[in-house]
C-alpha cells in the first residue's frame, strides 16, 4: 500500500514514487531490472526507442504508476544517472547496493541518444525530382505522383498524391527513365523529332502567354456585364471564379512548358558524357520533351522498373 492507494507494478504492490527498475532506492527490481537492461541491449543493437518500448509493453512491464510505458517515458527513465546508481554530478551513490544499468553502460547509452540526435538533426540531403510537376502519374487512381520520403532516414521516392498506395524509389524511377529518353535519341530520326517538338511547345507556350495577359481584360469584361445588369450575380461570380482557376492552371502550365525549352542536346554528340554532367533543369527539360507521362504501377513484391513504368511519348503535331 502507498498512501492508502494500492499500485500494481509487473510483480504486485509497489511504491508510486520508486524509479522504475528498483524496488527501493540502491536495490533492483528482480524482474523490472533485467527487462530495462534487454531493452538497452535492443538500442545497443539499432533498434529505436519506439522498437524498445513496445518490446516492453509486450512483456508486461508497467510504470510504477501501473500504466504503460511511453516512448518519451522510456527516454527520460534511460537518461536517469541514478538508473546506473549515479547522483545529479556522475559520481557513485555510497549507500547504493545494487544498480539497473553499470556507469560505463550508462555512459555509453547516453553517447548513442547524443549521436541519434545529431544525425536527426542534420537536414536531409535535397533530391531534385525528375519527373514530379504531373509527368509522373499513378497508374492505379490516374493522380500525380511526390516526391517523398517513407522516414526520416529513407531515401527518396515517388508516392502517389492520391490513392497514396503507389510507392517507387526515386533513383530507380529516374534511371529507367533517363535510360530510355537517351536510347531514344540515339535514334537517327531522333534530333529532327525533337526539334519539332520543341517548335510545337514553343508555340504552345505563345499561346498561354498571349492567354495569360488577356485576363486582365477578360475579368473587366465580366465586371461590365455584371455591372450593367446583363449578368445576374451568382452567373457573375461563377464565371469569375472559372475565369481564376483557368488563368492559375495556364500559369502552371506555362511554367511547366517553359522548362522543356532552350536544351542544348541538339549540339551535343555525347549523350552519355552530357547526360553525367549536365545541369538537372536541362535534363529535366529533356525527359519532358520527351515523355508526357510516366505511368507508374503497384506491382506487389517488386520494385522492379521494368514491371511497373510504363512511359507515354510526346508526339510532334501533324
Amino acid at each position: 500500500m502507498c498512501g492508502g492507494r494500492r499500485c500494481e507494478s509487473l510483480i504486485g504492490v509497489s511504491c508510486v514514487g520508486r524509479l522504475s527498475g528498483y524496488v527501493r532506492a540502491g536495490v533492483a527490481h528482480p524482474e523490472e531490472a533485467p527487462l530495462l537492461r534487454e531493452a538497452v541491449a535492443l538500442l545497443f543493437e539499432g533498434r529505436s526507442e519506439a522498437d524498445a518500448t513496445r518490446w516492453l509493453a509486450s512483456r508486461g512491464m508497467l510504470t510504477p504508476r501501473g500504466n504503460e510505458f511511453r516512448r518519451e517515458v522510456l527516454h527520460r527513465l534511460l537518461t536517469n544517472p541514478r538508473l546506473a546508481g549515479l547522483d545529479e554530478s556522475g559520481e557513485p551513490i555510497e549507500s547504493w547496493v545494487e544498480r539497473v544499468l553499470e556507469p560505463d553502460v550508462f555512459h555509453r547509452l547516453q553517447k548513442l541518444f547524443a549521436d541519434r540526435s545529431e544525425k536527426r538533426g542534420r537536414p536531409r540531403e535535397a533530391h531534385d525530382y525528375l519527373v514530379t510537376g504531373g509527368c509522373a502519374l499513378c497508374e492505379e487512381c490516374t493522380e500525380p505522383m511526390v516526391g517523398s520520403r517513407a522516414h526520416a532516414d529513407a531515401p527518396p521516392s515517388y508516392k502517389c498524391d492520391g490513392c497514396g498506395k503507389t510507392r517507387i524509389n526515386a533513383d530507380k524511377l529516374e534511371g529507367f527513365v533517363a535510360e530510355h529518353v537517351l536510347a531514344e535519341l540515339l535514334k537517327p530520326e531522333a534530333r529532327e523529332r525533337l526539334e519539332r517538338l520543341e517548335c510545337d511547345i514553343e508555340a504552345e507556350i505563345g499561346r498561354l502567354k498571349a492567354h495569360i495577359e488577356g485576363a486582365e481584360e477578360r475579368f473587366a469584361s465580366l465586371g461590365d456585364l455584371y455591372g450593367r445588369g446583363l449578368m445576374v450575380r451568382a452567373a457573375f461570380v461563377a464565371a469569375q471564379k472559372a475565369s481564376k482557376e483557368d488563368l492559375r492552371t495556364s500559369k502552371l502550365r506555362l511554367k511547366y512548358l517553359e522548362q522543356m525549352t532552350d536544351l542544348p542536346v541538339g549540339d551535343v554528340h555525347d549523350l552519355m558524357a552530357w547526360w553525367r554532367t549536365a545541369p538537372h533543369a536541362s535534363k529535366r527539360g529533356l525527359v519532358l520533351l520527351e515523355i508526357e507521362h510516366v505511368w507508374v504501377g503497384r506491382v506487389e513484391g517488386s520494385q522492379a522498373p521494368e514491371r511497373r513504368v510504363r512511359l507515354d511519348w510526346r508526339q510532334p503535331a501533324e
